[in-house]
């Protein structure tokens, strides 16, 4: 019996503790770790021929490499479909064996291998791609398509064409020889080292000076004209264009130089590869690809001046040319941090555009990858930082979270230099999120765990309820934290009040519950300003890190209230909710110095009989300069009669943005 009782409190024990032990709680990533391989692929020359109409690829692959294990017997090769012919390690015939499935190849060394040693392997062989390389038009039986040949690397798809493996996490150089008829260029990576004609046929060669990831691998062949620039700091730009479309070259291609200036600038690294090109393709499936020193982008995108307004190229452009960067010069480890190439280069191509077209055109792309990222947490709880977390998240929602972690930092100058510094201690390699969190700290001397714990291993978004009063001289503002708690959301909580502050400590524990759970608050500095009738305005900034914060603003001589901004300019990714006053709504739209704080105004004003509120958005509407707000302000009064509105429409009409034109016509 004494036995009996002794072993059950032991049991309850260790219960007990094993329920009290602080965790952390991460949704589980399928792609965390990088693929497992035996040898350090280094060098890759392949050597192509083809019969485009029968979609044919001729080839020969040679590998160089080093083992990385003690003893190598066999090596791994992914090629899909691709059928090989013979297979030479060290000049010697090698065995090989197609999988079950037919991904790809066992090669079996003629003579075990060492590591610290350099092999090479050749494969000739031949493929049918039906993905990964596209034969365009070449059976066209009308001869309206052009005819083209192009590549599709991202995500695993080379293996389709090209024999080798497959990865992010193994870099290499390489060099391609294309031999194809006379009449048509060739684009691949680096640089062009020859193009020699014989019997109508013409041999490119093509080659890398520094490694870059498998999937980066491009070739490109049609027919195309050249138009040759370059940047001030001397960066070889190849610019190509359907020789018919030249008078569409300039305007696609605007800023292009200008914006190899300012990302050298900004992010502090000189260009890393030896020029670099782009090449547009028909029948492209997405907007572009930044192939290393190569990009290729859809032919949707070579427009005229007037297309100019609907759909240009100069986003894309930004985009892919930061990827030059971020992507191909420091890329990811594994697919769980695929943020890390483009969040950056959506970050990187908004700061840009911001550079041509506003302030107000950046920030609503910030606006807009809010409200997206909102609506994408009411479907799962995914972070930025996970394989499967979709585009939003790695594109416009991670580019949001970099401009917070800029806010966090102290600006744009300790940012720029966190940025340099991670580039520069990873060039030509791999990296993942704790690779950028450590050169934030290693620069600044910062802890930043949290930051990165709340806005990149974990999901969701804070969501905030904001009220105010005005008591004794003081004006305060009410915040509380509303979002469902949750252990992969936001940071753990500890306090005599369950949910009430923010700590270090990992679980909450609530009253009358024996065990532990995850809570999901968010810290962040916000800053508050109160605006006054007569023109004063008084702002603090505070960090809200409870679940219900009081913010106390001093208005010792009573001054009135004109309206209240809770995070101004909308620098914090959140939903919010803060039910304000006619009067306040109107002076807000009216006076607002961001253009997101006049557009909360209007949209605010939604459900606001038309009569009152129709000659404050005509007034807003003289006064406004962006489109979102303008064409905000249509849709609500698109419904009105009254004479000033249909006005107010008819002016609209010949706006110089588009999109509120398009608004009126709609």
């Amino acid at each position: 019996m004494k036995n009996t009782i002794l072993l059950t409190l032991i049991l309850f024990g260790a219960m007990l503790t094993r329920a009290q032990l602080k965790t952390r709680s991460y949704i589980i990533d399928p792609q965390l770790a990088p693929r497992e391989h035996n040898v350090d692929f280094q060098h890759l020359r392949l050597e192509l021929s083809f019969l485009p109409a029968q979609g044919l690829v001729k080839g020969k692959a040679t590998h160089i490499f080093t083992p990385l294990r003690p003893r190598v017997d066999s090596i791994w090769l992914d090629a899909i479909r691709i059928r090989f012919s013979s297979v030479k390690v060290n000049g010697k015939d090698a065995k090989f064996k197609v999988s079950k499935d037919s991904s790809g190849y066992w090669i079996f060394c003629p003579q075990s291998l060492a590591w610290e040693t350099k092999d090479s392997m050749s494969i000739m062989y031949e493929c049918n791609p039906r993905r990964g390389l596209y034969f365009i038009g070449w059976n066209d039986p009308d001869n309206l398509s052009r005819k083209q040949i192009w590549s599709q690397g991202q995500g695993i798809d080379n293996r389709n064409w090209i024999p080798m493996y497959d990865e992010m996490n193994d870099k290499m150089t390489t060099e391609m020889i294309v031999k194809f008829e006379k009449g048509y260029k060739v684009l691949s990576n680096g640089t062009k080292l020859s193009s020699k004609e014989k019997d109508g046929m013409i041999t490119w060669h093509y080659k890398m000076k520094h490694p870059h990831a498998p999937y980066l691998i491009m070739l490109g062949i049609g027919v195309y004209d050249i138009l040759q620039t370059k940047s001030k700091t001397g960066v070889p730009m190849y610019l190509y264009y359907y020789p018919e479309w030249k008078d569409r070259v300039e305007i696609t291609y605007k800023y292009s130089e200008m914006m190899m200036d300012w990302f050298e600038k900004e992010i502090g690294i000189p260009y890393p590869w030896e020029s670099y090109s782009q090449i547009p393709v028909q029948d492209f499936m997405f907007g572009a690809m930044e192939n290393t020193t190569a990009t290729l982008f859809g032919d949707f995108f070579l427009v005229d001046d007037r297309s100019f307004n609907d759909r240009n190229y100069v986003g894309v452009n930004a985009h892919e040319l930061a990827h030059q960067w971020f992507g191909d010069y420091v890329t990811a480890r594994s697919d769980a941090h695929h943020w890390l190439q483009e969040s950056f280069a959506t970050y990187y191509n908004q700061m840009f555009e911001r550079e041509v077209f506003g302030m107000d055109y950046f920030n609503w792309a910030r606006r807009t990858a809010q409200v997206n990222s909102i609506e994408e947490s009411k479907k799962n709880k995914l972070p930025v930082a996970h394989s499967e977390s979709g585009s939003v998240r790695h594109y416009p929602k991670g580019a949001f979270v970099l401009n917070m972690l800029k806010n966090v930092l102290g600006g744009r100058e300790v940012y720029n230099k966190c940025i340099k510094h991670y580039l520069q201690q990873h060039p030509y390699g791999n990296v993942d999120t704790e690779d950028l969190l450590v050169a934030c700290e290693e620069v600044t001397g910062m802890e930043l765990d949290w930051f990165f714990e709340e806005w990149v291993y974990k999901g969701g978004e804070p969501a905030y309820s904001v009220t105010y009063k005005e008591v004794n001289g003081l004006t305060e503002i009410i915040v509380m934290q509303v979002q469902e708690l949750s252990e992969v959301t936001g940071l753990p909580v500890q306090s005599s009040v369950p949910g009430n502050s923010v700590s270090t400590a990992d679980f909450i524990g609530l009253p009358g519950e024996s065990v532990y759970r995850p809570a999901g608050l968010w810290k962040m500095p916000i800053w508050f300003e109160v605006h006054y009738t007569d023109g004063t305005v008084d702002k603090k900034l505070q960090w809200i890190e409870m679940q219900t914060e009081v913010v106390k603003i001093a208005n010792p001589s009573g001054k009135k209230i004109d309206y209240i901004l809770f995070d101004p300019n909308n620098e914090v990714m959140k939903s919010v909710s803060f039910a304000k006053s006619w009067d306040m709504l109107r002076s807000q739209a009216l006076k607002a110095a961001s253009m997101l704080d006049r557009f909360d105004a209007v949209a605010a004003m939604k459900d606001i009989p038309v009569r009152q509120k129709r000659d404050v958005l005509l007034q807003v509407f003289e006064k406004e300069s962006f489109h979102a707000v303008k064409v905000e302000i249509i849709a609500q009064l698109a419904a009105d009669d009254d004479d000033k509105t249909i006005a107010l429409f008819k002016k609209a009409c010949s706006d110089k943005e588009t999109l509120v034109r398009r608004a009126v016509i709609e």
